[in-house]
């Protein structure tokens, strides 16, 4: 093989390299330049209304907690203050005892640093089965979302977080009753479907 041959057979074989890790549009419409901080958080939203809103349907109680930030008390009594608009059972989790049912979801708010950000991160667990195997319960993040913000901005991030969780929340459970709107004893959502004693007497 000349090297002409040889030249052209590597020019090739990148190419084809190259073809094959980027998809069709990626190839066609390759950015120029990075995507800025507002369409990495418009394709974030749009990630999270159609994939992850529906597992967030019929949820009854959620226990939620602050954690990776020093002063995380008021920033976990904020995130309480928020989280009540969704008209679920609510508790701590840190204060989660044996017979606070149902808890369906845990949610937390996670602050950690990379090099150059500080990010919060809400993140909520649900037991879930595998569909390949239905027996088989696990706990897996059915829901999540993060903002970057200044060391000095907790607060701005977890009320954020809080309030795109709740919006979220009300939209996939429009129009079901929930457990304090159906029970003012804060009650299991399911009761509601149960046929009382009362009733039938």
């Amino acid at each position: 093989m000349t090297l002409n041959h040889k030249l052209t057979s590597l020019l090739l074989m990148a190419s084809i390299g190259a073809a094959l890790g980027a998809s069709p549009v990626q190839a066609e419409n390759a950015p120029t330049v990075p995507l800025s901080l507002e369409e990495i958080q418009a394709k974030r939203k749009e990630a999270r209304e159609n994939l992850m809103l529906p597992s967030l349907e019929g949820i009854r109680g959620i226990a939620y907690r602050v954690v990776g930030y020093k002063d995380y008390a008021p920033l976990e009594s904020e995130l309480g203050g928020i989280l009540k608009e969704a008209g679920v059972p609510l508790f701590v989790a840190t204060n989660l005892k044996p017979g606070d049912s149902p808890v369906d979801a845990i949610l937390h708010i996670t602050f950690y640093k990379t090099a150059n950000h500080t990010i919060a991160e809400l993140s909520l667990r649900q037991w879930v089965s595998l569909l390949r195997d239905p027996k088989s319960k696990v706990q897996a993040v059915t829901y999540s979302d993060k903002v970057f913000l200044a060391a000095r901005e907790p607060k701005e991030a977890v009320t954020k977080l809080g309030q795109d969780f709740v919006r979220d929340f009300k939209k996939a459970n429009a129009g079901k009753s929930t457990a304090k709107s159906k029970n003012d004893g804060g009650r299991e959502a399911s009761d509601s479907k149960k046929p009382k004693k009362s009733a039938k007497k």
